[in-house]
């Protein structure tokens, strides 16, 4: 009974082990009207956004009383209000409307 009892322990804590090592699903999905994917990381006052799955960029929150902005130099900018954003860059002539997707972990 000792005996089955410490394998049942030690199972467990493999279990656990395992599960730690299992990276997180952070930062939420976005897709976005034009076809853009987004990934964004909300960190403090500033929004790391990965586009595309490639290039990310770091955006910094400015003033406003509308939703939470953030922007960059080169003129990206994210617009956020609520679970929907609008993405646009300093390419495009019109902003994206981008809606939350639900990813599983």
């Amino acid at each position: 009974m000792k005996t089955m009892a410490i394998f049942a322990a030690g199972a467990a804590i493999l279990a656990l082990a395992a599960c730690s090592s299992v990276p997180r699903n952070t930062g939420t999905s976005y897709d976005c009207s034009g076809g853009t994917r987004l990934k964004v990381d909300y960190v403090g006052n500033t929004a790391i956004v990965r586009v595309n799955g490639r290039r990310s960029m770091v955006l910094k929150q400015t003033p406003s009383n509308r939703g939470a902005i953030y922007e960059n130099k080169s003129g990206a900018r994210l617009q956020r209000n609520g679970n929907d954003v609008t993405w646009n860059t300093a390419l495009r002539s019109a902003a994206e409307n981008c809606r939350v997707v639900y990813t599983p972990l």
